[in-house]
């Protein structure tokens, strides 16, 4: 222990926690990665949402005379915005998640680590139905797989703020 109380930690010649994306960094710095690109992922679909709307604003006044048409675009139409009300909904619930999950690995709490997982566990099912049976789990499960592990390794000592300096590990994003 140093004055201070605080324990030191020397370097060791060899990681014991997990490597993760192919073995480029270590689970903490891929997790605050992944869920970053998830922000962004998510903020381009809220915007792709909000296109489509003023694309379908535009389409209600081309229909012009023609009742039967009219009734068809009106259906889908309200369709649409449903779906859309829902899906924005559950984007802005990732970005919460995914923030959450940014300030658990920064401040090594692996309880907002969690919730952040639980959070993708709750829009996989609404994933599996817009983004179909592959596309939704596989990308939900690969964004997931790095902060599983980051929680591992906060609960069992590996991954702390005085180990960090042995666990640290990038080839690019330093």
């Amino acid at each position: 222990m140093d004055k201070d109380g605080y324990g030191l930690v020397q370097p060791s010649a060899y990681k014991q926690g997990h490597k993760c994306c192919g073995g480029c960094c270590d689970v903490r710095r891929a997790t605050i990665i992944v869920n970053i690109v998830n922000i962004v992922i998510s903020l381009l679909f809220i915007l792709e949402f909000v296109w489509l709307d003023k694309l379908i604003a535009k389409d209600e006044e081309v229909v012009g005379d023609d009742d039967e048409a009219q009734e068809e675009l009106n259906t889908l139409v309200a369709f649409v915005k449903q779906t859309e009300g829902l899906m924005e909904g559950l984007m802005v619930l990732r970005i919460i998640g995914c923030a959450i999950g940014i300030y658990g690995a920064k401040t090594f709490e692996w309880k907002y680590v969690a919730g952040a997982v639980a959070i993708y566990a709750f829009v996989l099912i609404p994933d599996i139905a817009a983004f179909g049976l592959l596309f939704g789990p596989v990308m939900d499960i690969l964004f997931a797989y790095p902060q599983v592990f980051l929680i591992m390794e906060m609960r069992s000592g590996i991954m702390t703020p005085e180990n960090y300096i042995n666990e640290e590990q990038s080839c690019c994003c330093v």
